[in-house]
């Protein structure tokens, strides 16, 4: 039993020795309080609390007080003049210091200006805005795809491409988003008004509608914002790079959308819903870090001389370049500015105590009293003072970045009159980051402990507000372009509420503008989101390629070329015999029936003398009237008098008002004679052997008759008659017709290139009082107008038939390398045109635009500052009665492809498609990802 014993009293010697564990002995209540513990959560220090859908508000983390956040739309200010800046701070200066003031919890307005980078919400907004008709058509889905992949390149980190002829900077797709909060902290039981007492929402929306109104009489547009919108914008800030999404914080936006307003479960938190993620501090860095992205903001300590006017969103020259202060931030920056709206009683009291204090001889002294005189002053001009903090929140992919971006910001706020507190200086970083988020800015606080604001004039503070910035534009996206700041600029001509006219265009640029590939680009918009019925008539082959692809696309196409082996016919007096209908009608009679000879008698009875007979075919006309009729006679006296003169202007003014009454009563007896003999056409040779054979003239008359019917028969024969003296068919009805004037546009050929583009404009409005009943807009397209349409004879013409469509859902769109060759008559047809979109104007051609448009300073100095970079961008300059917008067209590699004739463009077409043995239209898509990696 030795071995037992020995064996016992070891056991028992190493129980004895062992050390019992703390986790050993029996638990505690503080024990298991401390296993428990965990930090203060982030969203504890966030003041919202839930959307009160009711009234609009937010209820903050007091449970009393509320907020609004409100969406500012920004004042373009491209190329806008001292004075309209000025103007327009006063009228800002205004509304703030209009606002409510209060001793205790003052209200504060906080503005927030941010760049953000997603515009695949743009290809979303325009699938909505295409008619039924058009959307999910091969075509638009076709298109729409490629817009996305367009936008998707554009908003890119980088940006598409360096502008360095202007901004001198990347241009990245974004929108620069201008927010707004108004709030007040009220204490439970605290009274609104002395007289009376109402809720907390009830005060803020009284308020919001001052301030509303306010902005509106500024010309500052402002919406009120939902919580999905404070839930979309601060969700995208806290969640910047989610591990669930591989980073893409767009694709995790959509997993988890804003739930809603109604049915929210029990102790639902606002700000716990806008963190997936686990925040983290840095106290000794003072940063804060979101998805492993450390973010710091950057106080502004004081300012060190007066800001100019736009400080941050206006446009100002610089060195060689032109860009908006904020322009130049780091990406992702965004730019916090809280107004305290203090009492201004209390503010003259702090002044009197700096008044009183100020005593002695020393210099300190005697400026302080100055300084605090002359507030005093600027308060009783009502130039309120204000007591403002600014503030910018950076970010970057980690500390090294982050660092670079703080650094680039403080150059920047230094070399323009701000003071920022340093980087190693700023021992509130984090409290600092907090307190200027949306809705978070504690005026006690701000006032006891931190001490960040500043006292700054109303007029300083209306001076830095971020509302200037750059056109964009009337928000339908009919026209998608941009500004200078990659901003999406839409309008739509198209559109009753963006028109107030018309959806006519002129659209102008010189050699090398861009012209014939904006067209494109617009055709192509135009097609995805109406498809309209489209005539384009042009000179030069310039829209076959866009054919080829529109009918590859499932668009019906008929595509035609003046040319004598070609088997077109354009009669310009194919409605001749409606004549007969309209003559019969004002009689009170049929002209169908055997007995036309009321129509002789009358035809007999017309002498040269008469007075009555209203024959000015260019006689007052509004071109806009709601009741305007067509006048078919006046239109085929037009063409009548072109083919007599063969468009010469010295044999035109030999044409008597006499002359024109023979004209019209040939044509009336030319269609009577063809009705007669059962016939559907009248023709040229109609209209000459009527001149000839008009009854009862003098010898004299009869000669001038017989003349004119010479000179018309000119049109009877050879290539002319092949055009324009052949009996007419109905086109094909297609989606897009595109006639290229072929051999008619060379010299030599004008004036029967001004009669067969009547015969057409004759063909197309047929078809458009066809089809006047359905929603199907009709758009006709000149191109080359300066080649088609310089004949001073045809701008009555086009106003005699183009008067009409806006009635009949047509639009008239002419495109044009300049304005010098038109005549001065044309200056009636061009001002019928609400809408004209000018590219990069030289100083000669603003010049032949003060010729028919009427131009403000502001307007030339518009024209003149646009600019093109060859394989980037195309500057122009949208002009109508209500405005005047600088854009710039960066159409998809596919529009600029399908643009491309030039003779090396054509050659390299040609080198891929015997390189790839592939087909003219497969090589224009290589040509656009050629094109796509350049800009890249």
């Amino acid at each position: 039993m030795a071995w037992f014993r020995t064996l016992l009293t070891r056991q028992q010697r190493d129980f004895e020795n062992c050390q019992r564990r703390a986790t050993d002995k029996p638990p505690t209540e503080r024990r298991i309080r401390q296993a428990y513990e965990r930090p203060t959560a982030f969203t504890n220090l966030l003041p919202w609390l839930e959307y009160l859908p009711a009234s609009q508000c937010f209820l903050l983390d007091d449970g009393y007080s509320v907020g609004a956040l409100f969406r500012i739309h920004t004042v373009g200010t491209d190329a806008r003049s001292e004075a309209f800046l000025s103007d327009l701070r006063d009228k800002l200066q205004t509304a703030l210091i209009s606002l409510p003031e209060e001793l205790e919890n003052p209200w504060i307005l906080q503005l927030f200006v941010q760049d953000e980078p997603h515009l695949t919400d743009l290809v979303d907004e325009i699938r909505r805005y295409a008619q039924p008709r058009a959307r999910r058509s091969r075509f638009s889905e076709s298109y729409f795809n490629v817009l996305e992949q367009h936008l998707a390149a554009i908003s890119r980190s980088g940006g598409l491409f360096d502008d360095q002829l202007v901004t001198g900077g990347p241009w990245r797709g974004q929108r620069r988003m201008v927010r707004a909060t108004l709030y007040r902290r009220r204490k439970v039981g605290q009274q609104a008004y002395a007289y009376h007492h109402i809720s907390p929402a009830e005060e803020l929306n009284d308020v919001a509608d001052k301030l509303t109104t306010a902005l509106l009489t500024a010309g500052i547009k402002s919406s009120r914002c939902t919580g999905q919108d404070l839930y979309d914008w601060l969700f995208r800030w806290f969640n910047p790079k989610p591990v669930v999404t591989d980073g893409d914080t767009e694709a995790l936006l959509k997993l988890a959308p804003y739930p809603g307003d109604s049915d929210m479960p029990f102790g639902h938190d606002f700000a716990e819903r806008l963190m997936l993620g686990m925040p983290h501090s840095d106290a000794n860095h003072g940063l804060w870090w979101f998805d492993g992205l450390p973010h710091k903001v950057i106080t502004v300590q004081a300012l060190r001389n007066i800001p100019p006017i736009g400080l941050f969103g206006a446009e100002r020259q610089v060195g060689e370049h032109r860009f908006a202060l904020f322009d130049r931030m780091p990406e992702n920056t965004v730019l916090s500015m809280t107004i305290t709206l203090k009492a201004q009683d209390a503010v003259r009291n702090h002044l009197a105590q700096v008044q009183r204090g100020a005593v002695g001889d020393y210099p300190e002294a005697k400026l302080a009293a100055r300084d605090a005189d002359q507030a005093q002053m600027e308060i009783a001009r009502h130039n309120k003072l204000f007591p403002v903090q600014l503030a910018f929140f950076v970010r970057g992919d980690n500390e090294a970045a982050l660092h670079q971006h703080i650094n680039q910001v403080h150059s920047l706020l230094l070399a323009n009159g701000l003071q920022p507190i340093r980087e190693a200086d700023d021992v509130l970083a984090l409290d600092s980051y907090l307190r200027n988020l949306p809705m978070a800015y504690c005026e006690v606080h701000d006032q006891r402990e931190a001490r960040r604001s500043r006292l700054m004039f109303s007029k300083h503070a209306a001076n830095l507000a971020p509302v200037y910035g750059r056109s964009t534009g009337a928000g339908h996206p009919g026209f998608v372009f941009f500004n200078r700041g990659a901003e999406p600029l839409v309008f739509d001509p198209l559109h009753s509420e963006d028109r107030k006219k018309n959806g006519h265009a002129l659209i102008i640029g010189p050699t090398g503008a861009g012209k014939s590939a904006t067209l494109v680009y617009l055709i192509l918009q135009m097609m995805a989101i109406y498809r309209p019925r489209i005539f384009i008539i042009e000179a030069g082959n310039s829209f076959g390629l866009l054919g080829q692809y529109l009918h590859a696309q499932g668009v019906s196409l008929n595509q035609v070329t003046l040319a004598p082996n070609v088997d077109v016919s354009l009669p310009p007096f194919s409605d001749a015999l409606k004549l007969l209908d309209q003559r019969s009608k004002a009689v009170g009679s049929s002209a169908h029936n055997e007995n036309t000879d009321w129509l002789s008698d009358e035809l007999d009875n017309e002498t040269v003398d008469g007075d009555e007979q209203k024959v000015d075919s260019e006689a007052g006309d509004d071109v806009d009237s709601e009741d305007a009729a067509r006048d078919l006679l006046g239109e085929m006296e037009i063409a009548s008098r072109i083919m007599i003169t063969g468009g010469d202007s010295r044999e035109d003014v030999r044409m008597t008002r006499a002359d024109r009454l023979l004209i019209r009563n040939a044509i009336l007896r030319a269609a009577k004679t063809v009705f007669d003999a059962g016939r559907e056409q009248v023709l040229t040779q109609d209209v000459a052997q009527a001149l000839r054979d008009l009854p009862g003239l003098s010898a004299q008359r009869q000669e001038r008759s017989v003349e004119m019917a010479d000179g018309m028969s000119l049109f009877c024969h050879g290539l002319a008659g092949h055009f324009f003296n052949r009996l007419g068919n109905r086109w094909p009805a297609v989606d897009v017709t595109i006639v290229d004037m072929g051999i008619l546009a060379r010299e030599g050929y004008e004036d029967q290139l001004t009669v067969a583009y009547i015969g057409l404009m004759n063909h197309i409005h047929d078809c458009v009082e066809r089809h006047q009943n359905d929603a199907r807009p009709t758009l006709v397209i000149t191109d080359e107008g300066h080649i088609i349409t310089t004949n001073p004879l045809l701008s009555p013409y086009v106003i005699k038939i183009v008067k009409m469509w806006r009635k009949l859902g047509a639009w008239f769109w002419i495109a044009t390398q300049n304005l010098d060759d038109f005549p001065q008559a044309s200056k009636r047809m061009l001002n019928m045109l609400e809408w004209w979109l000018c590219l990069v104007m030289p100083k000669e051609e603003v010049e032949q635009i003060s010729r028919f448009k009427d131009l403000s300073t502001e307007q030339k100095a518009m024209l003149l500052a646009t600019r093109k970079s060859p394989k980037q961008y195309t500057e122009g300059v949208v002009l109508t009665d209500e405005r005047a917008l600088l854009f710039r067209n960066v159409p998809p590699p596919l529009a600029l492809a399908l643009a491309m004739t030039e003779k090396d463009e054509k050659a390299r077409r040609h080198q891929i498609m015997q390189e790839r043995g592939c087909t003219e239209l497969e090589a224009v898509n290589v040509v656009a990802e050629e094109l796509s990696r350049v800009r890249g």
